[in-house]
């Protein structure tokens, strides 16, 4: 296996150069960071319902769809990359996926640690700063054709405030709340620290770290015909055919990091609109807050709908729960509203 040091890339190459070298089936170790700020978006996402795609266009932010997990990332020049790229044969890797996470974990723990930066592995995917837990990088893994490929990368600088305008809401006033919670949940070196190393230092730190548990065979060049692909791909995985194609799946909230996650929720019920924000840490509800154009008495009342729900778990059958017995109590009168109203709201369906 070869390191390929690529350096600042541009088109869009910082993403689809491992691709590229996927499904032709070379094998290497990947150093790269992009020259423009862009939007990815993980495979099994349904992208419009989590990025606001006429923003990015407002922006002059592309939007690109990768052919791995995980949530939507903003990337940018402040991040260096890498990527791993393998070809399956049998006993290259353990079986299961976590362990292959901490294997390829330590080294970018270790770099962490070479910075001044206590670091250790959250399952399943997550790199977070020891003392806060804050998630600090984030990563993939995925096969694509015969190859497997583990990516991720080391946040220097990360703009949060560009982050939380992008994000897919009902409405605008909740990127307040989305901001907040990535301040809150997100880190980099260079708040960590109070100094941003550069490139080639930190690009240097990731060869000699992985180089301790990758059978590393020298310096390479990408071949052509992998930058040809590579560019040919970025054409696919920003196509509107691809970006918008229909999952299955529903998002219900906007994932921050591992575990954590917030909502805005907003239903139409019979008696007006309800409104709810909700953050949710390891599945359970920690802040909620109810809101809206409907007539509810005594009004000061919704403070104790909403520390009822607190604590529970982030399930329609829970919160349904709590909510009939809201809805029984003989001196709450909320006209037009049932518990299953409140339910879309809080935990959508």
């Amino acid at each position: 296996m070869k390191v390929y040091r690529v350096g600042r890339q541009g088109n869009l190459r910082s993403i689809t150069l491992f691709h590229a070298m996927a499904r032709l089936g070379y094998e290497g170790l990947i150093i790269t960071s992009p020259t423009e700020t862009y939007v990815s978006v993980g495979y099994f996402d349904r992208t419009k319902d989590i990025v606001d795609l006429e923003r990015c266009r407002e922006l002059g932010i592309p939007v690109i769809r990768r052919e791995v997990g995980g949530g939507a990332v903003l990337l940018d020049q402040d991040q260096v990359f890498y990527q791993i790229v393998m070809r399956r044969e049998p006993g290259k890797l353990p079986f299961k996926i976590e362990e292959i996470y901490k294997r390829f974990s330590q080294p970018v723990i270790n770099v962490y640690r070479r910075l001044g930066i206590e670091a250790e592995y959250r399952p399943i995917n997550d790199i977070v700063v020891k003392k806060n837990q804050r998630k600090i990088t984030g990563q993939g893994a995925a096969d694509i054709e015969k190859s497997f490929v583990f990516v991720g990368g080391l946040l220097l600088k990360f703009n949060t405030e560009l982050m939380a305008r992008i994000f897919k809401v009902p409405e605008e006033n909740f990127r307040d709340k989305i901001h907040k919670t990535l301040e809150e949940n997100i880190t980099w070196v260079e708040r960590e620290t109070g100094k941003k190393p550069t490139y080639e230092e930190v690009e240097e730190l990731l060869v000699e770290e992985f180089s301790k548990v990758l059978n590393i065979e020298g310096e390479g060049e990408i071949p052509e015909e992998a930058l040809r692909l590579a560019d040919q791909l970025k054409d696919l995985f920003t196509s509107e055919e691809f970006l918008l194609e229909d999952t299955g799946r529903r998002h219900r909230t906007i994932k921050i990091r591992e575990g954590v996650h917030v909502r805005n929720g907003v239903h139409k019920a019979r008696g007006g609109l309800i409104k709810a924000e909700v953050l949710i840490r390891e599945n359970k509800i920690e802040e909620v807050r109810i809101y809206g154009d409907f007539t509810l008495y005594p009004k000061d009342s919704i403070g104790e709908l909403e520390a009822s729900l607190v604590g529970l778990p982030f399930e329609e059958e829970a919160v349904r729960r709590k909510a009939e017995e809201f809805l029984r109590r003989e001196e709450i009168d909320f006209p037009g509203v049932t518990a299953e109203d409140i339910v879309k709201a809080v935990v959508g369906t």
